[in-house]
């Protein structure tokens, strides 16, 4: 057993002076003048020890076109990522930008993902997706892109690393068949998958909330990402379902879809979840996430009269830890698994300095935590028990293979996608005419309108 000594210890909402002792994968006890075990002592004054962060929704794959999507618009994604650059991809592409995702989302403290894999566009695509990330040594949620029967059968011949589990990323509704949506969501509650889906990111797409619902469609193990434009009333039913949101701040401000959701749905009593999505655009840096959840909510919430200004602030740092770490894991059915640091749990935790030119004085360690703390201040990782960072470095190297494998596969994809049309492909006219065609064809029969 190896004893974490002397650190704050987040226990609840608050961080206390403890140590926490492991044995194995697990966590056997915490509180404070804990006795050493035979595996040693790690010395944890001047840090935080904390649960590893939990990321609700990230494309890993995306990690090869990193800086590609930087002011891009929603449309600019579909047409350029999924539409164009997705094509260029070979398995060994996928490889590379999965592994090395979520290397990086381990260096910056994210120990649990979901991968939402829409780049699965081939049973081999699929499988070197799944052994990136359980060679990469994250904890994981691996959700499959699916695309017709053949690829739903796949899925069940699949066989991931230890830490991972399958899910079910389905297609966006409106982006097929109505017939197939509800064949995916049959599929994933047939067989107790974890299904996730965009929803909701913009006011002029369609209702897809209200058509699951008024479908009998909605249930638990479902975590919609974003829904920032989700009514009170369709938030209220996926509470009611016992289904999740995902909200990930930086991509939705940049991308246009509004302000996040996941306070709003809290209130309303849906679990909710904080993600980083894409590394097209923005690190996999989940205190960054904390904080814009936090700062668009505040100001999202509080109306530009002095009045506001003296009111209560409508989100709290532990709500928003809360949705970074143990809500997430709620969100992903992991609740009872990881997201905190309670007797049998798994050992899934940082250690992150608090003795920083950045931090000092330490007057309030919550408000240190979530507002101070940074990537650089991780000195240890651990998942399952075991040390993916130690002495602020990730261990055995996997940082210089996951640069290689990406500097390898940009060699591969830029005269690939520079034939297509280059890092920003000309969107033909009509494209939006066309997409909004397609969506309003693919509507329910008992869609009215949307």
């Amino acid at each position: 057993m190896t004893l974490i000594q002397g650190g704050l210890v987040l226990t609840g909402s608050e961080f206390r002076r403890a140590d926490v002792l492991v044995d194995g994968d697990r966590i056997v006890a915490v509180g404070p003048d804990l006795t050493p075990g035979d595996g040693g002592t790690i010395d944890a004054r001047g840090m935080f020890v904390a649960p590893g962060f939990v990321d609700t929704h990230h494309h890993l794959w995306e990690t090869t076109l990193r800086g590609v999507t930087a002011g891009w618009s929603i449309v600019d994604f579909l047409w350029g990522v999924l539409l164009h650059h997705r094509a260029a991809h070979t398995p060994e592409d996928v490889y590379a930008g999965s592994y090395a995702g979520a290397v990086a989302a381990l260096d910056a403290g994210i120990t649990t993902t979901v991968d939402h894999d829409h780049a699965a566009v081939t049973p081999e695509h699929a499988a070197e997706a799944l052994r990136a990330v359980g060679d990469a040594g994250i904890r994981a949620v691996w959700a499959y892109g699916l695309g017709d029967e053949t690829t739903r059968k796949h899925l069940l011949t699949l066989t991931p690393a230890s830490l991972v589990e399958i899910g079910v990323a389905a297609n966006d509704t409106g982006s097929v068949p109505w017939e197939q949506t509800v064949a995916e969501f049959r599929f994933a509650a047939e067989h107790g998958l974890l299904l996730t889906q965009h929803s909701r990111s913009l006011a002029d797409m369609p209702p897809d909330l209200t058509w699951l619902r008024e479908a009998g469609l909605l249930g638990a193990r479902q975590l919609f990402s974003h829904a920032n434009q989700a009514s009170d009333d369709e938030l209220r039913s996926l509470a009611e379902a016992g289904a999740a949101v995902a909200s990930t701040p930086e991509t939705e401000a940049q991308m246009g879809m509004g302000f996040p959701v996941w306070n709003r749905a809290r209130r309303l009593g849906v679990t909710a979840g904080l993600g980083t999505d894409i590394q097209t655009n923005n690190p996999a840096d989940p205190f960054r996430a904390m904080r814009l959840a936090l700062r668009l909510t505040e100001a999202r919430e509080q109306d530009g009269t002095i009045a506001g200004a003296m009111g209560a602030r409508p989100a709290h740092l532990a709500d928003v830890l809360h949705a970074a770490t143990l809500g997430g894991a709620a969100a992903l059915g992991l609740g009872g698994r990881t997201g905190s640091l309670e007797p049998g749990k798994q050992a899934d935790m940082l250690l992150v300095r608090h003795d920083g030119l950045h931090q000092a004085p330490l007057t309030d360690p919550l408000a240190g935590y979530v507002l101070n703390a940074r990537p650089s201040d991780i000195e240890t990782v651990l998942v399952a028990g075991e040390i993916r960072k130690r002495g602020g470095r990730l261990v055995g190297g996997v940082d210089r293979r996951a640069i290689d494998l990406l500097t390898a596969a940009w060699e591969r994809l830029e005269p690939v996608i520079a034939a297509r049309g280059g890092l920003r492909p000309a969107m033909p006219d009509g494209f939006l005419a066309q997409f909004a065609a397609s969506t309003a064809a693919n509507a329910p029969g008992f869609a009215t309108r949307f």
